[in-house]
Protein backbone atom coordinates (compact mmCIF):
# COMPACT_ATOMS: atom_id res chain seq x y z
CA UNK A 1 0.00 0.00 0.00
CA UNK A 2 2.79 2.43 0.85
CA UNK A 3 3.90 2.63 -2.79
CA UNK A 4 0.44 3.91 -3.76
CA UNK A 5 -0.74 5.79 -0.73
CA UNK A 6 1.74 8.63 -1.09
CA UNK A 7 0.39 9.40 -4.58
CA UNK A 8 -2.58 11.75 -4.10
CA UNK A 9 -2.74 13.14 -7.64
CA UNK A 10 -6.21 11.62 -8.22
CA UNK A 11 -7.73 14.91 -6.96
CA UNK A 12 -9.27 17.11 -9.68
CA UNK A 13 -11.50 19.71 -8.04
CA UNK A 14 -13.52 20.58 -4.96
CA UNK A 15 -17.28 20.15 -5.34
CA UNK A 16 -18.66 21.04 -1.93
CA UNK A 17 -17.96 21.40 1.78
CA UNK A 18 -20.95 20.63 3.98
CA UNK A 19 -21.81 19.83 7.57
CA UNK A 20 -24.42 17.29 8.62
CA UNK A 21 -26.07 16.66 11.98
CA UNK A 22 -28.09 13.45 12.20
CA UNK A 23 -31.51 14.04 13.81
CA UNK A 24 -32.34 12.50 17.18
CA UNK A 25 -34.53 9.40 17.00
CA UNK A 26 -34.87 9.41 13.21
CA UNK A 27 -33.46 7.21 10.47
CA UNK A 28 -30.76 8.75 8.28
CA UNK A 29 -31.03 8.12 4.53
CA UNK A 30 -27.64 7.20 2.98
CA UNK A 31 -26.48 8.76 -0.27
CA UNK A 32 -24.83 6.96 -3.17
CA UNK A 33 -21.61 8.61 -4.37
CA UNK A 34 -21.89 9.87 -7.97
CA UNK A 35 -19.57 8.55 -10.65
CA UNK A 36 -16.23 10.36 -10.76
CA UNK A 37 -16.62 11.68 -7.22
CA UNK A 38 -15.15 10.96 -3.83
CA UNK A 39 -16.81 11.92 -0.56
CA UNK A 40 -14.93 12.16 2.73
CA UNK A 41 -16.90 12.25 5.98
CA UNK A 42 -15.11 13.30 9.18
CA UNK A 43 -16.94 12.66 12.44
CA UNK A 44 -16.93 15.65 14.80
CA UNK A 45 -19.27 14.14 17.37
CA UNK A 46 -21.70 11.34 18.16
CA UNK A 47 -21.38 7.71 17.12
CA UNK A 48 -21.73 5.74 13.90
CA UNK A 49 -22.04 2.03 13.12
CA UNK A 50 -20.04 1.06 10.05
CA UNK A 51 -18.82 -2.20 8.54
CA UNK A 52 -15.11 -2.27 7.64
CA UNK A 53 -13.07 -5.34 6.70
CA UNK A 54 -16.10 -7.55 7.23
CA UNK A 55 -16.65 -6.39 10.80
CA UNK A 56 -19.25 -4.03 12.21
CA UNK A 57 -17.63 -1.38 14.43
CA UNK A 58 -18.64 1.68 16.41
CA UNK A 59 -16.78 4.88 15.51
CA UNK A 60 -16.66 8.24 17.24
CA UNK A 61 -15.14 11.69 16.90
CA UNK A 62 -12.09 11.80 14.62
CA UNK A 63 -13.06 8.85 12.43
CA UNK A 64 -12.70 9.53 8.69
CA UNK A 65 -14.75 7.65 6.08
CA UNK A 66 -13.61 7.50 2.44
CA UNK A 67 -16.33 6.84 -0.14
CA UNK A 68 -15.68 6.19 -3.83
CA UNK A 69 -18.16 6.19 -6.72
CA UNK A 70 -21.30 4.07 -6.12
CA UNK A 71 -20.52 3.52 -2.43
CA UNK A 72 -22.92 4.66 0.31
CA UNK A 73 -22.36 7.35 2.91
CA UNK A 74 -22.53 6.65 6.65
CA UNK A 75 -26.01 6.57 8.16
CA UNK A 76 -26.41 4.00 10.97
CA UNK A 77 -26.31 5.91 14.23
CA UNK A 78 -27.61 5.30 17.77
CA UNK A 79 -30.78 7.35 18.42
CA UNK A 80 -29.45 8.69 21.71
CA UNK A 81 -26.08 9.83 20.31
CA UNK A 82 -26.52 10.77 16.63
CA UNK A 83 -23.42 11.67 14.68
CA UNK A 84 -22.23 15.00 13.30
CA UNK A 85 -19.77 15.17 10.44
CA UNK A 86 -17.98 17.33 7.95
CA UNK A 87 -18.69 16.25 4.37
CA UNK A 88 -16.07 16.98 1.70
CA UNK A 89 -17.03 16.26 -1.90
CA UNK A 90 -14.38 16.11 -4.62
CA UNK A 91 -14.26 15.38 -8.30
CA UNK A 92 -11.54 12.77 -8.78
CA UNK A 93 -10.01 10.60 -11.45
CA UNK A 94 -11.49 7.12 -11.61
CA UNK A 95 -9.34 4.85 -9.48
CA UNK A 96 -9.22 1.82 -7.26
CA UNK A 97 -9.09 2.24 -3.50
CA UNK A 98 -5.61 3.07 -2.20
CA UNK A 99 -6.66 4.12 1.30
CA UNK A 100 -8.48 2.12 3.97
CA UNK A 101 -12.23 2.71 3.98
CA UNK A 102 -11.93 4.14 7.50
CA UNK A 103 -8.99 6.09 8.93
CA UNK A 104 -8.51 8.08 12.10
CA UNK A 105 -7.44 11.69 12.70
CA UNK A 106 -4.41 11.92 14.99
CA UNK A 107 -6.26 14.08 17.51
CA UNK A 108 -10.02 14.45 17.98
CA UNK A 109 -9.97 18.18 18.71
CA UNK A 110 -7.75 18.76 15.69
CA UNK A 111 -10.38 17.06 13.52
CA UNK A 112 -13.04 19.40 14.89
CA UNK A 113 -10.82 22.44 14.32
CA UNK A 114 -10.15 21.32 10.74
CA UNK A 115 -13.89 20.93 10.15
CA UNK A 116 -14.58 24.46 11.32
CA UNK A 117 -11.72 25.83 9.23
CA UNK A 118 -12.93 24.01 6.11
CA UNK A 119 -16.46 25.40 6.46
CA UNK A 120 -15.29 28.93 7.18
CA UNK A 121 -12.91 29.05 4.21
CA UNK A 122 -15.37 27.42 1.79
CA UNK A 123 -18.02 30.04 2.50
CA UNK A 124 -15.55 32.92 2.25
CA UNK A 125 -15.41 33.96 -1.40
CA UNK A 126 -12.03 35.61 -0.93
CA UNK A 127 -10.37 32.16 -0.92
CA UNK A 128 -9.36 30.63 -4.24
CA UNK A 129 -11.55 27.53 -4.57
CA UNK A 130 -8.96 25.44 -6.39
CA UNK A 131 -6.22 26.21 -3.86
CA UNK A 132 -8.61 25.49 -0.99
CA UNK A 133 -9.66 22.18 -2.53
CA UNK A 134 -6.10 21.00 -2.92
CA UNK A 135 -5.31 21.99 0.66
CA UNK A 136 -8.36 20.22 2.11
CA UNK A 137 -7.85 17.03 0.11
CA UNK A 138 -4.15 16.76 0.80
CA UNK A 139 -4.52 17.60 4.49
CA UNK A 140 -7.01 14.77 4.98
CA UNK A 141 -4.90 12.50 2.80
CA UNK A 142 -1.86 13.26 4.99
CA UNK A 143 -3.82 12.40 8.13
CA UNK A 144 -4.83 9.09 6.53
CA UNK A 145 -1.24 8.35 5.54
CA UNK A 146 -0.05 8.99 9.09
CA UNK A 147 -2.83 6.76 10.37
CA UNK A 148 -1.66 3.85 8.22
CA UNK A 149 1.86 4.30 9.57
CA UNK A 150 0.63 4.30 13.15
CA UNK A 151 -1.59 1.31 12.48
CA UNK A 152 1.28 -0.69 10.97
CA UNK A 153 3.55 -0.05 13.97
CA UNK A 154 4.02 -3.32 15.86
CA UNK A 155 2.85 -3.54 19.44
CA UNK A 156 6.23 -4.11 21.08
CA UNK A 157 6.61 -5.85 24.44
CA UNK A 158 6.75 -3.51 27.44
CA UNK A 159 10.54 -3.93 28.08
CA UNK A 160 11.25 -2.90 24.47
CA UNK A 161 8.93 0.11 24.75
CA UNK A 162 10.62 1.22 27.96
CA UNK A 163 14.11 0.93 26.48
CA UNK A 164 13.06 2.74 23.29
CA UNK A 165 11.47 5.55 25.29
CA UNK A 166 14.67 6.11 27.26
CA UNK A 167 16.78 6.21 24.10
CA UNK A 168 14.32 8.37 22.13
CA UNK A 169 14.09 10.94 24.93
CA UNK A 170 17.84 11.59 24.87
CA UNK A 171 19.48 9.73 21.97
CA UNK A 172 22.93 11.20 22.66
CA UNK A 173 22.97 9.90 26.23
CA UNK A 174 25.21 7.17 27.53
CA UNK A 175 23.10 4.04 27.65
CA UNK A 176 24.94 0.81 28.42
CA UNK A 177 22.68 -2.09 27.57
CA UNK A 178 22.94 -3.21 31.18
CA UNK A 179 21.39 0.11 32.26
CA UNK A 180 18.59 -0.16 29.67
CA UNK A 181 17.87 -3.72 30.75
CA UNK A 182 17.71 -2.69 34.40
CA UNK A 183 15.30 0.16 33.61
CA UNK A 184 13.24 -2.18 31.43
CA UNK A 185 13.06 -4.79 34.18
CA UNK A 186 14.72 -7.65 32.28
CA UNK A 187 18.16 -9.19 31.94
CA UNK A 188 20.67 -7.83 29.45
CA UNK A 189 20.66 -10.99 27.24
CA UNK A 190 16.86 -11.04 27.23
CA UNK A 191 16.62 -7.36 26.19
CA UNK A 192 19.10 -8.03 23.40
CA UNK A 193 17.00 -11.00 22.25
CA UNK A 194 13.81 -8.90 22.31
CA UNK A 195 15.38 -6.14 20.19
CA UNK A 196 16.60 -8.67 17.66
CA UNK A 197 13.19 -10.35 17.51
CA UNK A 198 11.01 -7.25 17.22
CA UNK A 199 13.29 -4.57 15.76
CA UNK A 200 15.71 -6.87 13.89
CA UNK A 201 18.65 -4.93 15.30
CA UNK A 202 20.61 -4.85 18.55
CA UNK A 203 20.10 -2.17 21.23
CA UNK A 204 23.50 -0.76 20.22
CA UNK A 205 22.36 -0.36 16.61
CA UNK A 206 19.08 1.25 17.68
CA UNK A 207 20.99 3.81 19.75
CA UNK A 208 23.32 4.48 16.81
CA UNK A 209 20.39 4.93 14.40
CA UNK A 210 18.70 7.44 16.70
CA UNK A 211 21.93 9.41 17.09
CA UNK A 212 22.46 9.52 13.34
CA UNK A 213 18.87 10.62 12.80
CA UNK A 214 19.42 13.53 15.18
CA UNK A 215 22.68 14.35 13.41
CA UNK A 216 20.94 14.48 10.02
CA UNK A 217 18.36 16.94 11.34
CA UNK A 218 21.05 19.15 12.87
CA UNK A 219 23.25 19.07 9.76
CA UNK A 220 20.35 20.18 7.58
CA UNK A 221 18.93 22.76 9.95
CA UNK A 222 21.70 24.37 11.95
CA UNK A 223 24.97 26.21 11.43
CA UNK A 224 26.85 24.33 14.11
CA UNK A 225 30.13 22.82 13.08
CA UNK A 226 30.21 19.14 12.21
CA UNK A 227 32.43 18.55 15.23
CA UNK A 228 29.88 20.22 17.53
CA UNK A 229 27.05 18.21 16.01
CA UNK A 230 28.98 14.98 16.39
CA UNK A 231 29.58 15.73 20.07
CA UNK A 232 25.94 16.67 20.74
CA UNK A 233 24.82 13.44 19.11
CA UNK A 234 27.01 11.28 21.33
CA UNK A 235 30.04 10.84 19.08
CA UNK A 236 33.18 11.88 20.94
CA UNK A 237 35.48 10.84 18.12
CA UNK A 238 35.02 12.75 14.87
CA UNK A 239 36.50 9.97 12.76
CA UNK A 240 34.03 7.46 14.22
CA UNK A 241 31.18 9.87 13.46
CA UNK A 242 32.24 10.25 9.82
CA UNK A 243 32.62 6.52 9.39
CA UNK A 244 29.25 5.68 10.95
CA UNK A 245 27.47 8.47 9.07
CA UNK A 246 28.89 7.48 5.68
CA UNK A 247 28.01 3.83 6.26
CA UNK A 248 24.46 4.72 7.26
CA UNK A 249 23.43 7.11 4.47
CA UNK A 250 26.13 6.90 1.82
CA UNK A 251 27.30 10.51 2.22
CA UNK A 252 29.79 12.24 4.46
CA UNK A 253 28.27 14.69 6.96
CA UNK A 254 29.56 17.59 4.87
CA UNK A 255 27.97 16.19 1.68
CA UNK A 256 24.71 15.60 3.51
CA UNK A 257 24.68 19.19 4.75
CA UNK A 258 25.32 20.54 1.24
CA UNK A 259 22.49 18.45 -0.19
CA UNK A 260 19.89 19.20 2.47
CA UNK A 261 20.54 22.70 3.74
CA UNK A 262 17.49 24.98 3.26
CA UNK A 263 18.84 26.68 0.15
CA UNK A 264 20.77 23.83 -1.39
CA UNK A 265 20.75 23.78 -5.18
CA UNK A 266 19.33 20.44 -6.28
Amino acid sequence: MEGHIINSDMYESLINVGYFEAPHGRTVTPHRIPLGSEYIEILTGGKIFFEANGQDNVYGKGAVFWHLSKEMTIHRTPPDDPYRCLVLAFKVKLRNRVLPRVTKWHDEQSAVDFSQEAQRCFHDNSYDRDVLGKYLYNRVFWEAYCYTRRKDTPDYPLPVKRAMAIIDELPAGEFPVSYLAQRAGVSEPYLFALFKKYLYISPHQYILNRRLQKAKTMLAGSEQSIKEIAFECGFFNLECFYRAFKKNCGFTPADYRRRHSPYALQ
